[in-house]
């Protein structure tokens, strides 16, 4: 097991704190962003930050079931109680996983799919359904009764629904749904921000609030998308145009540039590869690069940055180094 994927009980307890904050509903601007700063902290925060919002779903999904409603009132208490946040989180992971448990024991467990670095993965559901992992993605899948339900833990995936009217498809991600019945969708975690965009049929985005009931943020059609914050999906920018084949260029191993920051180009290229490309200096971050590459072609993008900017290339089999041009 990876680094990554061993959640102490800390984090857990850090974890659980925060998922009864946001659902409080009555985070401030400053604790926004002090959630987002952890997240960003280490990957093991949203993973257990994930695990948290997981098991508050399974426990909707089961809500006929009497043994666990008898503890959910007390649960759902603790999290609107502000004054109570500090015992939360400390005994929370324990009533989270007391939960898990009972639900694993009873029903079927989450099926995951995850890819590595570079790699991509398609996995054919039982409905019909397609779903592509991109590079260092995981996803979870769980179908039971009427509710197709996925969760994004991390990376990106695009989604080919089976229509069904009856069997909403769900796709949760850092406490909101992407809903959809028969379309095609893509949903990328990047950093704090989740990225949606909509390439066939109709897609809504939702959020929930803590006393469970859901806003819709946006409905989108092909050829729009929405950005917001995972930690806040409230803020968000709203329906926005996408360009759909930078969107799905990843589907043919391929990375999309129109104009964009040299070190937000290299940042997107390094999710891909192992062998990192690292831009030495501030003075060519700002630099704008156009063009489509092949994800893990280190070597002809280290030469469209020498023929377009004139930098220097110092290159190993473990990384590439992007210097300025010599004064």
């Amino acid at each position: 097991m990876s680094r990554a994927e061993v959640v102490d009980e800390s984090i857990r307890a850090a974890a659980a704190d925060w998922f009864a904050r946001q659902q409080s509903a009555a985070m401030s601007a400053a604790e926004i962003e002090a959630l987002e700063a952890w997240l960003q902290q280490d990957a093991r925060h949203r993973l257990a930050f994930s695990q948290c919002q997981q098991l508050s779903l399974m426990s909707e999904l089961l809500s006929g079931d009497e043994e666990l409603n008898r503890e959910l009132p007390e649960i759902r208490k603790a999290v609107r109680r502000r004054n109570r946040w500090r015992w939360f989180g400390a005994v929370a992971a324990t009533v989270l996983v007391a939960i898990a448990a009972m639900v694993l024991k009873q029903y079927q467990t989450i099926d995951y799919y995850q890819t590595g670095i570079g790699e991509q993965q398609v996995v054919h559901l039982e409905d019909g359904s397609t779903l592509m992992l991109n590079t260092d993605s995981r996803v979870g899948v769980r179908y039971r009764g009427k509710r197709r339900a996925l969760w994004l833990e991390r990376g990106e995936a695009f989604f080919m629904v089976a229509k069904n009217p009856a069997r909403p498809f769900v796709v949760n991600v850092c406490g909101s749904e992407v809903r959809a019945l028969g379309t095609a969708f893509n949903v990328a975690l990047k950093g704090a921000d989740v990225q949606v965009a909509v390439t066939q049929g109709v897609v809504d985005v939702q959020a929930e609030h803590a006393d469970g009931a859901r806003q819709q943020l946006v409905k989108m059609l092909p050829g729009e998308g929405v950005r917001y914050r995972a930690a806040n999906p409230g803020d968000n920018s709203g329906v926005i145009p996408v360009d759909l084949e930078k969107v799905t260029a990843w589907q043919t191993k391929r990375i999309y540039f129109d104009n964009e920051r040299l070190e937000d180009a290299i940042a997107e290229y390094n999710r891909y590869t192992t062998r990192k490309m690292v831009l030495v200096g501030d003075a060519l971050a700002d630099a704008r690069i156009s063009g489509v590459f092949n994800t893990g072609d280190a070597d002809a993008l280290a030469f469209a940055l020498e023929q377009s900017f004139g930098a220097r290339i110092n290159k190993n089999d473990q990384r590439v180094l992007i210097l300025p041009a010599r004064d």
